[in-house]
């Protein structure tokens, strides 16, 4: 029966009215419930469905008892259920506990009844106390670690009796065992630690540390290292900025740099103090640790000075520029030129460092054996120093050198060592045939003459290619090496057996040559300048490019070749670098060919813009840029050929 009402007691009412009988005796349903909105003032009733149950029709339900299970001090109680009702579970997934039923371990759900025999058993952890002993590295060191674990002693917690229960365990702590000081004393002495380098305190304190921990317990004695000589040097070994640029007075801007000069007397070097002796320490195990000792460093006198006062003072004995080169303290003679040079000069050839005021004019020669200055422009001239180069104007149209040739060390010497490479495997394969006949000779090593024939003939077409831009003593010694091998190469093809001792001597020709060249190099020299135009420059060693930057030079560097200003610029040209070059903006516009070369295979490129037509090589990997880009990366040796 539906009852409409604004409440169920409201509905309960009517019914009770309407069925004539106590509210226990009706089974009421909401069919749908009252809307009331807005404080009120919007009610619809709901809707409630009361049935009237006869008081005949109840039914008694029979109650069912579930089984029930329960811990109480660490064991187990099972009381069975009704014939119908829920029997009791044990739920076993504790690590710490293990459940036997009936004899049988038992893990997870189980059934449990009143007749099972359940037995509980706790498991236990043991305390442990754990004494270690560690040297340090250099043995000077003892490090006692004394290492407490508690134990566990775990046992079952009671439960609430209910009709399934989890076993849980709890636990009890169980100290760690004491350490004694004897103990830790008997542990050293096994590490070999020495008795008198044991600090018995450290250890008493360790020992009665509650939860134990480290401590240095033993330390030996030290070496004492000593102390080189030492030196103070009373000059400057390079040029340096004119201290009254940083004052107010007056200065002439050509006045920029000083070039440190000394004269007659004036003492460059002194021994501030002698060698100290060391003493030798000893490690915790009784070792001796060697002390290092202090080197007497003595002070050299080279060209133009002189030693006194017991070898303990370099004195200058001539005037000119002091340098520092390995050691040696000299004083070498600076030439001063303060105007031009040009036909009134003639051409300057100077053993010491030469500072030009002026310019270079046309086809004049300057050549020192050691560093040039110039403040003024070169001008269709051919510079050469062993050292540095520094031009603080123009190079227009010149040739400047700085150190010995620099193609020889990064074209000339790697194919020479290729060559080398050639003509030891041959050796080393045709020695071993030596006392066959060549129609012996089987073809397998024929083919490797045929090869190593036409591999030696491309090195030494390669070679001849670049004697264009070698020196003239230095196209003298290449040619002599490759008419050797030229010659070797006529009796490859026929007479090849009796001619292996040719071969060797060849071999070592090329040996020594390389060797040479290696040993000439070490001595780098740098060039540096701000704009070069039509000329060639290379330094055995870097170059590098203060100002504008370049137009169709030539720029060759042992090591590097460095563009400090991102807005300078490379127009046409050619650079090869041995390890870097760096870079503004290369090419043009108009797409004017530029090649940029690096020869070691990490080698770098890197430049701010390339223009069309600019050809990047690193190490015969080449890449020709078809349309200009922005990078700030270096161009790398992933390049594929092309």
């Amino acid at each position: 029966m539906l009852f409409t009402a604004f409440d169920i007691e409201e509905a309960i009412t009517k019914a009770k009215d309407f069925y004539k009988c106590d509210e226990k005796n009706l089974k009421i349903q909401t069919i749908k419930n009252p809307y009331r909105r807005f404080w009120g003032l919007i009610n619809k009733p709901g809707e409630f469905s009361i049935e009237y149950i006869e008081p005949k029709q109840k039914k008694e339900i029979e109650k069912k008892e579930e089984g029930k299970v329960q811990i109480l001090s660490g064991k187990i109680q099972v009381t069975d259920p009704s014939p119908e009702g829920k029997y009791a579970s044990i739920i076993a997934d504790d690590p710490n506990i293990e459940v036997y039923i009936n004899g049988k371990m038992t893990t997870g759900i189980a059934i449990v009844t009143e007749k099972d025999r359940i037995d509980l058993k706790a498991k236990s952890i043991a305390p442990s106390t754990e004494i270690k002993v560690d040297i340090s590295s250099d043995k000077l060191k003892a490090t006692l670690t004394v290492e407490k674990k508690t134990g566990r002693k775990y046992f079952v917690k009671d439960t609430k009796s209910e009709n399934s229960i989890y076993i849980r365990s709890e636990y009890e702590e169980i100290p760690a065992p004491n350490v004694t000081v004897e103990q830790c004393i008997s542990e050293l002495i096994k590490a070999n630690v020495k008795m008198k380098f044991i600090n018995i305190q450290a250890i008493y304190d360790l020992v009665n540390s509650p939860g134990g921990g480290s401590s240095v317990v033993a330390e030996g004695i030290a070496p004492v290292h000593g102390i080189n000589s030492k030196i103070k040097y009373l000059f400057h070994n390079s040029s340096y900025r004119n201290p009254a640029f940083e004052t107010n007075e007056k200065v002439d801007l050509l006045n920029h740099t000083i070039i440190p000069t000394v004269n007659i007397g004036e003492v460059l070097a002194i021994k501030t103090m002698p060698a100290m002796p060391g003493t030798d320490g000893e490690s915790v195990t009784g070792e001796i640790i060697k002390a290092h000792q202090g080197k007497d460093l003595p002070l050299k006198a080279g060209s133009g000075t002189v030693l006194l006062e017991n070898n303990t003072k370099i004195v200058a004995i001539a005037s000119g520029r002091p340098i520092l080169r390995n050691g040696i303290v000299s004083v070498v003679p600076v030439l001063t030129i303060p105007h031009d040079v040009d036909v009134e000069t003639g051409n300057v050839y100077f053993d010491g460092d030469i500072v030009i005021k002026g310019n270079i004019m046309n086809n004049m020669r300057v050549e020192s054996k050691g560093n040039i200055i110039i403040y003024g422009n070169v001008n269709h001239a051919n510079i050469t120093a062993n050292y540095n180069i520094e031009v603080y104007g123009n190079i227009i149209g010149s040739t400047v050198q700085a150190g010995i040739s620099v193609i020889n060390y990064l074209s000339v010497l790697p194919k020479m060592e290729q060559i080398h490479i050639i003509l030891k495997e041959l050796y080393d394969k045709f020695s071993v045939a030596k006392p066959v006949k060549y129609s012996q000779i089987s073809n397998q090593l024929l083919q490797t003459a045929n090869s190593s024939s036409e591999k030696l003939k491309k090195h030494i077409d390669e070679i001849k290619n670049l004697s264009a831009i070698l020196a003239d003593e230095d196209v003298k010694k290449v040619s002599l090496i490759l008419n050797k091998i030229q010659t070797l190469l006529l009796h490859i093809n026929t007479d090849l057996i009796n001619n292996i001792d040719q071969i060797q001597s060849v071999e070592e020709d090329v040996n020594n040559f390389i060797a040479e060249m290696k040993n000439i190099y070490d001595k780098r020299a740098n060039i540096i300048f701000h704009y070069a135009q039509n000329s060639f420059i290379q330094a055995n060693g870097n170059i590098l490019v203060k100002g504008q930057g370049c137009y169709q030079t030539k720029l060759i560097a042992r090591n590097a070749i460095v563009f400090q200003q991102p807005s300078s610029l490379v127009r046409g040209g050619i650079l090869i670098a041995g390890k870097n070059i760096k870079m503004g903006i290369v090419g043009s516009p108009s797409g004017i060919a530029t090649y940029c070369k690096v020869l070691d295979k990490n080698g770098k490129i890197s430049a701010v813009h390339y223009y069309d037509n600019t050809t990047l090589n690193i190490n015969d990997n080449i890449k020709k840029v078809e349309h200009g880009f922005t990078s700030p990366d270096y161009i790398e040796n992933r390049i594929q050929g092309s």
